[in-house]
């Protein structure tokens, strides 16, 4: 069986859509497992009707402190679930594709042959961009935000290119990252089972959109043109502090995975990458000349994107 897991809050407006997707989808044996982070509105009588109304099992949990962001919520329900064997991540306002499930399950069937069900396997894909009414955008986020979904843990480090609500999780990564999730190191829960998962086993990438991603104004996390001078203009306009203060949080995130998994990564033979998580935690105590220089010889940029520019100018 499959456990789907939902952060929900205040989620009225589009959390319907979202529940019916999931209710039509072609692969059935699945299970929904929902926490509410003390929503205002209805949106948790409208998830007790959709329980009603399916055959699958559907577990509403409602916070009784709130976690104050869908990252801490999401960490939550992965330790709730977190022996299930495939767990998938939902957003409340999103549309899932009809077979987003069975694509997804069937393309983790196959990795796990491959590799075995004891190595981490995540599995994730493309989305395309609706807006509120849902209206398409864009008919791929790979292509609007120029996205290299190269998984080299050189690229990961300083880009997750893994959008949570694609992905898919195996017993092995999840059991690996649960209780670490919460930990205000860590940016978000899909940067860090990305990382964990191209460190310690394989990231699959599926090259087609496997839902309809809204873009709204209360999104937390929307699709971006990386390369569109309007938004290199905007990062561009909030300051150098602004950029350093990010790329500092993706230092101390690293630094926190290193911290956790040293003696794992180097028991596992995994020293190449253990070398590069280090020397990538502590680039800022560094020359501007050093960074530049380590990014070049890790391969770290992709050409032309924003954030080689920022790096130049502000690294």
């Amino acid at each position: 069986m499959i456990t789907i897991i939902m952060a929900a809050y205040n989620g009225q407006e589009y959390i319907n859509e979202q529940l019916e997707s999931i209710k039509n989808q072609t692969y059935r044996d699945w299970r929904l497992v929902v926490r509410d982070d003390g929503s205002s509105d209805k949106t948790v009588d409208i998830l007790k009707k959709f329980a009603k109304e399916v055959e699958q099992q559907v577990i509403i949990k409602v916070n009784e402190e709130p976690s104050g962001s869908a990252k801490r919520n999401f960490a939550r329900l992965l330790q709730d679930v977190q022996n299930s064997s495939y767990v998938m991540f939902t957003d409340q306002d999103d549309i899932w594709k009809k077979d987003k499930i069975e694509v997804t399950y069937n393309a983790m069937l196959d990795a796990e042959k491959k590799y075995g069900s004891k190595t981490p396997i995540l599995v994730h894909g493309d989305v395309e961009v609706i807006d509120g009414s849902g209206n398409v955008l864009a008919e791929s986020m790979f292509n609007l935000s120029h996205i290299d979904s190269n998984s080299e843990l050189s690229k990961i480090i300083i880009q997750n290119h893994v959008t949570g609500c694609t992905m898919m999780c195996n017993r092995s990564l999840s059991a690996g990252i649960a209780k670490y999730l919460s930990d205000d190191r860590v940016i978000m829960h899909d940067y860090f089972a990305a990382l964990y998962a191209a460190v310690f086993g394989k990231i699959i990438v599926l090259e087609r959109p496997l839902l309809s991603y809204r873009q709204h104004g209360d999104n937390s996390v929307g699709a971006k043109n990386n390369n569109n001078i309007f938004y290199l203009a905007k990062r561009l306009g909030q300051g150098r502090r602004s950029y350093k203060n990010a790329m500092k949080e993706s230092e101390d995130q690293i630094a926190f995975f290193v911290s956790l998994y040293k003696d794992e990564m180097i028991a596992k033979k995994f020293v190449c990458q253990y070398e590069l998580m280090k020397e990538y935690s502590v680039l800022n105590r560094h020359s501007k000349i050093y960074r530049i220089i380590f990014y070049m010889k890790k391969n770290v940029w992709k050409k032309g994107t924003i954030r080689k520019i920022m790096q130049i100018i502000w690294g």
